[in-house]
């Protein structure tokens, strides 16, 4: 059991419906339902009987409710006093990261974190944009850093810099030698990219259909790293974060360059609850990763020509 399953249960109560508890706590109604199912398989009970278009609760849904109500109120109770903790320098952090910048970003932020904070313990949760929402609104992280659009009336986003994308090509590919590509070089082209359970990988196939660019996609992947393995190994091209291309530019299978035109970009913001204070330490945090964006720490040295 996972606490935004009883957050989803007792919406869905409150609510009278799955379609209206969805849109309270903002999250698609297909997802909602998915949950509830697996509380119910998780108790071994039903928890709801459908009625119309509503729901009402059963009588294990019932008996359900209050305990449902407590844990989440001392939860809530836990993760306030926690934060009143991490601002005297007591308690711990708790911090989510999408894949696509846990990697290149938190290891510089935390160790200058701790120089600033004598935390009693950071904690690092890594995961896609959906599950680090639902873990902010369940009060499981006190932060996490994401890319943009956000859309949750629970949460505030603030944005703390941009970042470009490139395109890696093989050292076999003509242009690998330049600074530049042009997207002509890349329509049509072989391509290798994220899953679309990233959003990157969603980012960048939107950026490929507004410029009808048309890659024949050659494989799907979870990681940046195999995306870097495949596109050296010859099969196909990627565009990837500048951070990454920036982590890996001594590699010698493969080249980074930037589009001449049209060159796509993400936001790289923070995220957390609009109703609880926020812990000096995550505005610290919030602090560092900014000044190290400013700084260009995270871009790619462009060789001399």
């Amino acid at each position: 059991m996972e606490l935004h399953q009883l957050r989803y249960f007792v919406a869905a109560a409150e609510a009278g419906s799955i379609s209206r508890a969805a849109e309270r706590v903002r999250v698609a109604q297909p997802s909602l339902s998915a949950q509830v199912r697996k509380l119910e398989r998780f108790v071994g009970a039903q928890l709801f009987d459908r009625v119309g278009r509503g729901v009402v609760l059963t009588d294990a849904g019932r008996a359900l409710l209050p305990r449902a109500r407590r844990i989440l109120a001392d939860v809530r109770d836990a993760s306030e006093s926690l934060g009143r903790d991490v601002d005297a320098g007591l308690g711990g952090l708790a911090i989510g990261a999408i894949p696509t910048m846990a990697p290149y970003l938190l290891p510089p932020a935390l160790d200058a974190l701790r120089e600033r904070f004598p935390l009693g313990g950071v904690t690092m949760r890594e995961d896609f944009t959906e599950r680090l929402v639902e873990a902010l609104v369940g009060h499981e992280i006190d932060c996490a850093l994401v890319s943009t659009p956000i859309d949750h009336e629970l949460l505030e986003v603030e944005v703390l810099g941009e970042e470009e994308f490139l395109v890696v090509v093989p050292v076999a590919h003509p242009a690998a030698d330049d600074r530049w590509i042009s997207l002509r070089d890349v329509r049509d082209q072989p391509m290798v990219t994220l899953e679309e359970m990233h959003c990157l990988g969603r980012q960048i196939q939107g950026f490929c259909s507004a410029r009808q660019l048309a890659p024949r996609i050659t494989c799907r992947t979870t990681q940046l790293s195999t995306i870097l393995e495949l596109v050296g190994s010859g099969m196909g091209l990627s565009i990837v974060p500048e951070m990454a291309a920036a982590a890996a530019a001594a590699r010698r299978d493969c080249s980074f360059l930037r589009l001449k035109t049209n060159r796509p970009t993400r936001e790289i913001a923070i995220a957390w609850r609009r109703d609880r204070s926020r812990p000096r330490a995550a505005v610290a945090l919030a602090e560092i990763v900014r000044g190290q964006l400013a700084a260009g720490r995270h871009r790619l040295k462009v060789r001399a020509r």
